[in-house]
């Protein structure tokens, strides 16, 4: 029987309605609101618009599912303020609650028309382990930013597809896949964001509801390979991937973790937003796979069969031949002998990452701006110091335009106090102290406090002023040693901070070091960020001396940095004795 025309007619009016009043409460709030509360009140507006649906529907099965991915974000609350209670066992008695109130799985259905029928206590077991290992699988792929959001969206958009194509009557399925994907929608820069994790509390309430998504329909006799089969076809890479984690714990000293296809293509030079989607499209593939079959008669089966093996033929040789071309760093600009980084934001983070979970040695990366790129033209000293830098990034508006200019143009460029809030928000992700050294006295302090509030879950291994001697080098080492920081942003000014990454840097296991020149100046508030006009216009500089006269010293060999540009184009030599 196939689902009533005015019922579908008001399920769209009612997801369009939450769609226009939640992207109208976010447009408005964007403008009022600090950053954290605006994130804070998409979150409240989630579970708001969830409450509403649930409140709405007049099916009772679907105002229980919802209730109770409510009360798996308030679980995902408790995990989050108490780590080291088992609040995951919550997540399965949720699953027996599904049974206990009659939405539990009682039967298997097989396309042959063949049936498994459970006892009741097979059913809660079953039921149980079904609803409560979603929320944890949500969870865990929420340990890589915008992973889970996204293979969310697949999984709804997918379902929905099924719920709506189906001859039977699931109109309870079709309504929470319907409202999923326009909820979905309306927060999509809440869960599409690259660099953003969902967090315990909303990746727990999108794993319940899918879970009971999938099983609304059974007691009405949908089978167990109509909607069922679908999150476990696209979650089924994830599942593999936990379970080969398990085992490896178990049998293993060095266990594989979790998530490992990610973390390969990362290690191999794949940027972290393509590697998500990579992994997303091949779970993907999987589930319109399971789907095909679904929406297939049987003697549509093997060329469903076929199309999905070829699409995920043709997913492996995009990833493959993507992940060989960005692999290394063959791709480099250069500026008077010195070579710079012609790579993204994204591909330098995921470097950095590789050289973290590698447990290599000290690294350390110099952000190259004019002035420093004509300094290493005239100090030999310093331009060593950056040709054996592991990163050397492109810095200032100047030293780009310059790139261009001479033929040697550079992808993207990356400000260091930007690139440094990209390292705090993946130390942040990853559980990476990190330490603070430079400035005047307190300015790091003030510097490390605007951080963790901007990064929640920060951990600050310590904080330095700028101000040491030679002979407290040793203690400072062994303080960042003693802390287990994995960044340290060194802000001394140029050369002294390159100095001391070089002579320190390789000191420092497993840690990498990046030279932010004043940037603490700008986190702390002492000083104020050029507005977005000035950046765009390449003068920032100018803003910067407007705030302190003093560095008039420095600006005023900006035109010998434009002069030697010129003697470069016109093919004059570029280094002495060179």
């Amino acid at each position: 029987m196939p689902v009533d025309v005015h019922e579908i007619q008001g399920m769209v009016f009612l997801a369009l309605s939450l769609f226009v009043t939640f992207f109208i409460i976010q447009r408005i709030s964007k403008k009022s609101l600090e950053r954290d509360q605006y994130h804070f009140l998409k979150d409240v507006c989630l579970l708001a618009a969830w409450g509403l649906c649930g409140i709405w529907s007049a099916d009772p099965s679907v105002r229980l599912v919802i209730a109770l991915g409510m009360v798996s974000a308030i679980i995902g609350l408790g995990q989050k303020a108490e780590p080291r209670f088992p609040w995951a066992a919550g997540f399965f008695a949720i699953g027996a609650v599904f049974a206990a109130m009659g939405l539990g799985i009682s039967f298997i259905g097989f396309p042959e028309g063949q049936f498994l029928f459970l006892n009741r206590y097979s059913s809660l077991v079953v039921t149980a382990l079904w609803v409560g290992i979603f929320p944890l699988l949500l969870q865990e792929m929420d340990q890589i930013p915008g992973l889970a959001g996204f293979l969310s969206a697949i999984t709804w958009v997918v379902m929905l597809i099924v719920t709506g194509l189906s001859r039977q009557h699931i109109s309870g399925a079709f309504y929470m896949t319907l409202l999923g994907v326009v909820i979905l929608a309306v927060f999509w820069s809440r869960h599409g964001h690259s660099y953003r994790r969902l967090g315990e509390p909303v990746a727990a309430l999108w794993g319940t509801l899918i879970a009971g998504t999938s099983i609304l329909g059974v007691s009405k006799g949908v089978t167990f390979s109509t909607l069922m089969l679908i999150p476990l076809g696209l979650f089924a890479i994830p599942i593999a991937e936990a379970s080969f984690n398990i085992v490896s714990r178990a049998f293993s000293s060095r266990p594989q973790g979790t998530l490992f296809l990610y973390r390969r293509l990362v290690s191999r030079g794949m940027d972290h937003t393509p590697a998500v989607r990579a992994v997303g499209v091949l779970c993907a593939v999987m589930g319109a796979a399971v789907a095909s079959f679904q929406l297939r008669d049987e003697k549509m089966a093997l060329a469903a069969l076929l199309s999905s093996a070829v699409m995920l033929g043709g997913s492996l040789v995009f990833i493959s031949s993507r992940t060989r071309k960005i692999s290394g760093f063959s791709n480099r600009s250069s500026i008077w002998g010195i070579s710079v980084d012609n790579i993204s934001v994204d591909y330098a983070l995921g470097r950095i990452k590789s050289w973290i979970q590698q447990d290599m040695g000290g690294r350390y990366i110099v952000t190259l701006d004019a002035l420093s790129a004509l300094r290493a033209k005239e100090d030999d000293l310093f331009r060593n110091i950056v040709r054996e830098a592991d990163l050397v990034l492109p810095d200032g508006k100047g030293l780009i335009t310059a790139l261009r200019f001479l033929g040697n143009p550079v992808a993207q460029r990356i400000p260091g106090i930007d690139f440094i809030g990209r390292m705090c928000r993946l130390a942040s992700i990853e559980g990476w102290p990190v330490y603070l050294l430079g400035g005047k006295p307190g300015v790091a302090d003030k510097a490390a406090d605007r951080l963790k509030e901007q990064y929640p879950g920060l951990i600050i291994g310590g904080t330095m002023n700028g101000y040491v001697e030679e002979s407290e080098i040793s203690c400072v080492v062994d303080d960042i040693r003693r802390s287990g920081s994995r960044f340290v942003f060194v802000g001394m000014g140029v050369p002294r901070q390159e100095i001391w990454m070089s002579c320190t840097g390789k000191m420092l296991e497993n840690t990498v070091s990046i030279g932010i020149g004043g940037s603490f100046d700008v986190i702390s508030g002492d000083l104020k960020r050029a507005p977005d006009i000035f950046q765009k216009a390449g003068l920032e500089w100018l803003f910067r001396l407007i705030q302190e006269p003093w560095r008039w010293s420095r600006v005023r060999r900006l035109p010998i940095f434009v002069y030697h540009v010129f003697l470069a184009r016109m093919g004059f030599s570029s280094l002495k004795g060179e």
